[in-house]
This record gives C-alpha cells, sequence and structure tokens, in this order.
C-alpha cells in the first residue's frame, strides 16, 4: 500500500490541491451525480435467473460472520457455474442489450470464455493478460489473480523494500510471495507510482490495478506546506493540527491519482484498463483526464469484497499497525492529533478506465461524486 506522504518532490501546489466541488470543468465527461453500478457478478445471477433482491441485498450486509459470507458467496459462485451456459444464450439474444461499452465488454467475456477462464467478481478477469498491480502490500490480492488464473502474466510491485512488508505483514506477505511466483507471478519491490513507468516497456500491460491507496502525510510535511506550527498539545492546535492534515491528504492523494493515470497511460496497451479501487471519501478528488484516460463505470466494490476474500485478499490497511487490543480501530491518534481514517467495504468503489487513442488534448480535470 502506498504511503505516499513520505516521498514528496516540489510541485505546483495549485494543480494538485484543486477545489473538490460539484461540477465540471469541462463537457468532455458527464458522471457526477452517477449512481454505482451494480457488479458483473450480480449481473450475471440475474440474467441467469437467480433472484437477487434488495430484501437478499440486505441480508448479506447484515451477516456480520465470515462463515456466513463464506457459504453466501459459494452458493452463488456455484449458480454461475452451473448455469453459465445458460447466461451465454441469454446474453447472446438481440434484445439483450448492453447499457454502455464496458458492460459489452464483459458480456464478450462470458460469451467467448470459459467459465473457468474467467475470475468473475465486481469486474472480470480472464486468463492470458498481462497484469500489473501497483502499491500492493501484503501481496493477498496479486497472488489470488496468478493462482486463479494460471494463464495470466502477474507482476506485483511495491513502493517498500521487501524486507519492511515482510516485517510488516510477516507471514502473510512470506506466503503469498511463494504462491505468487510459484504460479508464473513476479514480484518487483521498491517501485514508486511516480516512476513506475521507468521500470516497464510501453504499452506492455492488458490491465494495470491499484487497490485502495491512502496517505499519510508526516507533521513535517503538514507544518512545511502550509507554514504552521502545530506542536502545541492544547485543542485549538489540535484541532488545526487535524484541519490541515486533512488537506495533505487530499493533496497527496490527488498527486498519486495524477501519476497513476500517467504512467497508466504510459504502460497500458491502446484499450486496455485501469481498475481503481477506492475509499469513497475520496471521490471528490481530482481524476486528470490529460491522458485519454476515459471513464468507463462506477461500480460497487462491496458485494464483490467477499468474492475476493474468500480468495485470501486482505486489503493491506488492515495489517496489525491498525489494530488496537480491542479490534479494529478507524481513527487513530499521534500525539498532534489524527494521522489515520479506515473505512468500511460498504462505501469503497471500483472505478474503471480505458485508455483510448485520442489525440486531443484535454487540459481539465473530472470529479467523480455520487
Amino acid at each position: 500500500m502506498m504511503k505516499f506522504g513520505r516521498f514528496i518532490k516540489q510541485w505546483e501546489f495549485n494543480y494538485f490541491l484543486k477545489p473538490r466541488s460539484n461540477h465540471f470543468n469541462s463537457g468532455n465527461y458527464q458522471i457526477n451525480g452517477k449512481q454505482k453500478e451494480m457488479s458483473i457478478f450480480k449481473k450475471l445471477i440475474l440474467i441467469g435467473g437467480g433472484e437477487w433482491t434488495e430484501d437478499k441485498e440486505t441480508e448479506i450486509k447484515e451477516k456480520k460472520k465470515y462463515s456466513l459470507e463464506k457459504d453466501c458467496v459459494k452458493k452463488w459462485n456455484t449458480f454461475l457455474e452451473e448455469n453459465y451456459e445458460k447466461i451465454k444464450t441469454e446474453l447472446n439474444k438481440k434484445e439483450r442489450q448492453a447499457k454502455n461499452m464496458y458492460e459489452q465488454y464483459l458480456y464478450e467475456c462470458v460469451k467467448n470464455y470459459n467459465y473457468n477462464d474467467l475470475l468473475i467478481a465486481d469486474i472480470i478477469y480472464k486468463n492470458n493478460q498481462k497484469i500489473l498491480c501497483i502499491g500492493e502490500g501484503n501481496l493477498s490480492f496479486s497472488a489470488l489473480l496468478q493462482k486463479k488464473l494460471l494463464n495470466c502474466n502477474v507482476v506485483a510491485s511495491s513502493m517498500e523494500h521487501e524486507d519492511l512488508l515482510e516485517q510488516n505483514y510477516g507471514q502473510l506477505f512470506i506466503k503469498n510471495k511463494k504462491i505468487l511466483e510459484t504460479n508464473g507471478g513476479i514480484y518487483i519491490q521498491n517501485i514508486n507510482v511516480e516512476t513506475v513507468d521507468k521500470h516497464f516497456l510501453k504499452n506492455m500491460f492488458d490491465i494495470i490495478i491499484f487497490n485502495f491507496p491512502f496517505t499519510l502525510p508526516s507533521k513535517e510535511f503538514v507544518e512545511q506546506k502550509w507554514n504552521k506550527q502545530l506542536a502545541s498539545q492544547n485543542e485549538e492546535k489540535k484541532n488545526s493540527y487535524i484541519k490541515y492534515y486533512k488537506k495533505a491528504e487530499y493533496y497527496l492523494m490527488n498527486k498519486l491519482i495524477y501519476y497513476l493515470f500517467k504512467n497508466s497511460y504510459i504502460l497500458l496497451k491502446e484499450d486496455g484498463y485501469l481498475h481503481l479501487r477506492i475509499n469513497d471519501k475520496y471521490l471528490t478528488c481530482s481524476f486528470p483526464n490529460d491522458f485519454n484516460m476515459d471513464f468507463q463505470q462506477k461500480i460497487d466494490f462491496y458485494d464483490s469484497y467477499f468474492i475476493y476474500k474468500n480468495m485470501k485478499y486482505v486489503p493491506s490497511m488492515y495489517n496489525y499497525n491498525f489494530f488496537n487490543n480491542k479490534g479494529k480501530t478507524n481513527v487513530m491518534f499521534t500525539s498532534h492529533g489524527k494521522i489515520f481514517k479506515g473505512f468500511k467495504m460498504e462505501y469503497t468503489s471500483t472505478l474503471v478506465f480505458k485508455k483510448i487513442r485520442n489525440e486531443k488534448n484535454r487540459k481539465n480535470s473530472i470529479i467523480i461524486t455520487d
């Protein structure tokens, strides 16, 4: 997981810290106010004749025990496998119209591939793709992809050194690295999202994935950026620190997203996809459209999270540093105030962008909101 705040270069402040409004700066994209799409996992269940109602959705969300989540996902995975040919037939009917081009792409994956050659969840991954996972921490996501889709070429990269990740995640990291590499994947350490394009050939990957980036601005950075001395422990100074910490957090997240888009355009093949899974609070960040990365869909990640969870996916922010003796903590404090706020999976999204061939130079940024 990228802790981007520790690697700061001087940059024009006004570019990255744009006002987080609900209005577009250009007419190129019209996605403000769009609702989250249902996952392709759920869409295919409905197409296959499964009954997925709002009551069923509420029932699943209320099941907190892992065993119940596991049984539910297993049930619906079995349903998809048993009804896969029926679903293909339904998708081939002329009256079956996709709502957009990305949904059509997902349907084509189902029509053209066998069930065992796909991983169906919030979106679809298929065999024989070259996939780059940026900002991996415990390697659980890249490992499950490589293990499930053996004919894929998965490259997992982390900003941190391998020794640090082994220290932070222990046997979880060691085990996932072994799974990844045993099944043909590659792990590369010390790769920053800002310079990832220097490590690979251009137009190399079909898919680039970045799961749940977050930033941890240091106290020194917060003070230097806004020329504030925030060392005092009184309540006013504490609140001031929290205020400027949040500003720094979004500043760094905007910068991270900027470089993610810039370098994804360089590294993706034409018509390749960027998958960005993100905490919904960051949907108000700036998503640059300077690099011909065309917005495709905003998808609800939560119901598909249990699919990945059953495949041993552990989001990296859930490592031991974010637990206390009483269990999970959503807010952590230093002597100077709040430094990190966790999030619930109920409030997460998968954003999909596609590399397109378009010579038009678009200077503005889009704002993605609920």
